[in-house]
């Protein structure tokens, strides 16, 4: 589960690589799946607030692959102990 979690984050740094540096529209597309369902959050904010900001959506997105992998962490180390007792 480890290495799933790191090749998860690998991906999405390398998404937000790409799409800061290359400007490929692609590598925003990932990112944004790679976020769900934060993405979706991040997109209703953006709406009531009424402005648009790359930057603040890229944050915003970066916290929600964030948030995702600690729920990967969380979920294996709970599935780890679940296994430990039986």
């Amino acid at each position: 589960m480890r290495n799933i979690i790191f090749i998860y984050l690998a991906a999405s740094i390398i998404a937000i690589t790409v799409l800061q540096f290359g400007g490929d529209p692609f590598a925003g597309l990932l990112l944004v799946l790679f976020a769900l369902p934060w993405s979706l959050l991040v997109h209703s904010i953006t709406g009531l607030l009424g402005f648009t900001s790359a930057a603040l959506n890229l944050a915003l997105l970066a916290i929600g692959v964030g948030i995702n992998a600690a729920a990967l962490y969380l979920l294996a180390r709970w599935l780890r102990t679940r296994q430990s007792t039986r």
